[in-house]
């Protein structure tokens, strides 16, 4: 059995368009747990209606959660709400993703016949253009990680049956059930991104083995272009999220090295076309939050994500 857990906010259209692939699923053996994070929109009703109209209420359970925990928080407690229920894996599923007929049956076989192996994702394309690949998990480097196959074409992988992988992503990520006994799965620490590098590095540190099921596909509605810094909100949280993190995985010298790399590094690459003065305040702003939290609140993303950093803003 495998318990699939999708976290829905504001996105009740892609959410059903996920449910209605894992419908046609070649396997029975699952059930799926929608958790809404206090979606804004008609997302409860819509949801309700869809379940109510496909008879899908043996198989799809709706979970309110109230309020917007992020996304690692929001699948923990999905994950504690449905742990007293029987299942061997759990699947965290992106709900913005369309899943082929036999990718499910395919990565649960592949995991009963390799106990060795504590996680496992498919061969994720882009949606809107399904010969490419988004990932095809990746391997993690000293600051970061390397996706494989990104935007090459999926028949790269043909004649591989797998791919050992030292990253994942959270958007198709399967696990054990033993690797969730204390109903966690991800770090709390962030409340939006950064859980699926922090996930690697413990996987990593703790030996665990990990794979991506290159025959098993699934289709994710990211742009092309995702990843591409154009917005200083977006890089000042990613890079305050990684420089916490290595906080809790990197030796203190480590973390300097890597720091007094990285650092100057964003100064260059991404912050151009700011003025010098904003420049400075962008590097005072990342040096001094970086040492007073170990954590991305919910409260210090919505401060910063939201921050005037250019005189446009």
């Amino acid at each position: 059995m495998v318990t699939i857990v999708l976290l829905n906010y504001n996105g009740w259209r892609d959410t059903i368009e996920c449910l209605e692939s894992l419908l046609k699923q070649t396997t029975r053996e699952w059930r799926a747990v929608v958790a809404d994070n206090g979606s804004k929109d008609e997302s409860l009703a819509q949801l309700t209606q869809w379940i109510a109209d496909r008879q899908a209420g043996k198989s799809v359970r709706l979970l309110p959660l109230g309020e917007n925990h992020g996304f690692a928080k929001g699948n923990n407690k999905a994950i504690e709400a449905v742990s007293g229920e029987q299942t061997d894996y759990y699947w965290i599923l992106n709900n913005d993703t369309v899943v082929e007929p036999d990718c499910l049956e395919k990565m649960v076989h592949y995991m009963d016949s390799h106990p060795d192996v504590t996680a496992a994702t498919p061969a994720i394309c882009l949606y809107d253009h399904k010969e490419l690949l988004w990932n095809a998990g990746g391997r993690l480097v000293f600051g970061g990680r390397k996706y494989y196959g990104a935007l090459q074409p999926h028949s790269i992988l043909k004649g591989k049956s797998e791919l050992p992988v030292t990253f994942v992503t959270g958007c198709a990520l399967m696990v054990r059930k033993e690797l969730v006994a204390d109903k966690t799965l991800f770090t709390e620490r962030f409340f939006f991104g950064e859980e699926d590098f922090d996930f690697s590095l413990r996987m990593q540190e703790e030996r665990k083995k990990m794979v991506c099921l290159t025959d098993a596909f699934i289709y994710h509605k990211v742009s092309a272009t995702a990843g591409k810094f154009g917005n200083f909100n977006k890089l000042f949280i990613y890079t305050i999220n990684r420089a916490i993190d290595f906080k809790f995985h990197y030796s203190t010298l480590k973390y300097e090295i890597w720091k007094m790399l990285y650092f100057p590094y964003t100064r260059w690459r991404f912050l151009r076309s700011m003025s010098l003065k904003e420049r400075d305040i962008f590097m005072a702003l990342l040096h001094r939050e970086c040492t007073l939290h170990n954590e991305v609140t919910k409260e210090l993303y919505e401060y910063y994500i939201h921050y005037p950093f250019t005189q446009n803003a």
